[in-house]
């Protein structure tokens, strides 16, 4: 059994910066908000520095998958802001880890939340999803009055 304090700690973290560009803003939600950078695109940038914070440490035959996410997006950032997004272990259960997410630019904060991810073996995950994917085809299968 794999234990996450060993190679995982409170308060581990990683930041991410990034300049608002066109394509991270609200503009594929709403023509008059095609200045303002979107809610997705933080939550993206959150859930990569996550992955960034725990993932390189796992073992090879392990990776963290996101089953939960709460985000509160609190102000508006404009095209060519400097967007930073960082995320912080803030505790560690068995094979859950619960992070904080920080979000601001160049005027303070613009949201904050949480993020959980669990942590999994690669081959239980591809197991798991092949049993699934089998499922759907033989649904399909019957749907279409083959088997």
């Amino acid at each position: 059994m794999l234990d996450l304090n060993e190679i995982l700690t409170v308060g581990q973290n990683f930041m991410i910066r990034k300049v608002v560009q066109r394509s991270d803003t609200a503009a594929a939600y709403s023509k008059d908000l095609n200045q303002f950078l979107s809610t997705p695109t933080i939550i993206d940038l959150a859930i990569r520095a996550s992955m960034e914070t725990i993932d390189k440490y796992l073992p090879d035959d392990y990776v963290s998958i996101g089953f939960s996410i709460k985000f509160a997006h609190t102000a508006a950032t404009s095209l060519g802001m400097t967007l930073t997004v960082k995320v912080s272990i803030v505790s560690i259960e068995d094979h859950e880890v619960d992070l904080r997410i920080e979000a601001w630019d160049e005027q303070g904060e613009i949201g904050y939340g949480m993020h959980k991810r669990s942590i999994v073996s690669k081959a239980h995950l591809m197991k798991n999803a092949e049993r699934r994917t089998r499922f759907l085809t033989n649904k399909r299968l019957d749907n279409f009055g083959r088997r």
